[in-house]
């Protein structure tokens, strides 16, 4: 189970109505998405920016996505498998990292966005997530 931030969670249920963040994983069971709108800028960002653990900055650098856009670029190449998935087939890294790295690029990429952007990146996340829950 993916765990948040609580400064973080509750930084992006400002931006939420009638939902948690915590609700929406829930009720994604297990399978959470998220857009990445990272610059130019950012995606030439070193994974450091991440805040990984030890263990999940190592993994990904040994592999060679040691920035933003190459481990975008090398986690979202094939539309049949999750990103998630695809982190694993890195070696030494089990899921409990790979579910760290996720949620961290999820945090950084709502943190780098513009105020004015978050309402709407987060009511993104509901429909992505929760779409069907929605319409019920």
């Amino acid at each position: 189970m993916i765990e948040l931030n609580e400064n973080v969670a509750r930084e992006m249920n400002k931006y939420l109505e009638g939902i948690t963040i915590e609700e929406i994983l829930i009720l994604s069971r297990r399978v959470f998405h998220f857009k990445v709108m990272f610059t130019r800028e950012q995606l030439q960002q070193d994974v450091e920016v991440l805040d990984l653990s030890v263990r999940a900055y190592h993994c990904l650098k040994r592999c060679g996505l040691s920035t933003l856009d190459k481990l975008v670029n090398g986690i979202y190449t094939k539309e049949d498998a999750s990103s998630k998935r695809q982190l694993l087939r890195i070696r030494n890294l089990g899921r409990n990292t790979a579910e760290e790295i996720l949620i961290k690029m999820f945090y950084y990429q709502f943190n780098v966005l513009p105020d004015s952007r978050k309402r709407d990146y987060m009511q993104q996340i509901v429909m992505d997530n929760l779409g069907a829950y929605m319409v019920n």
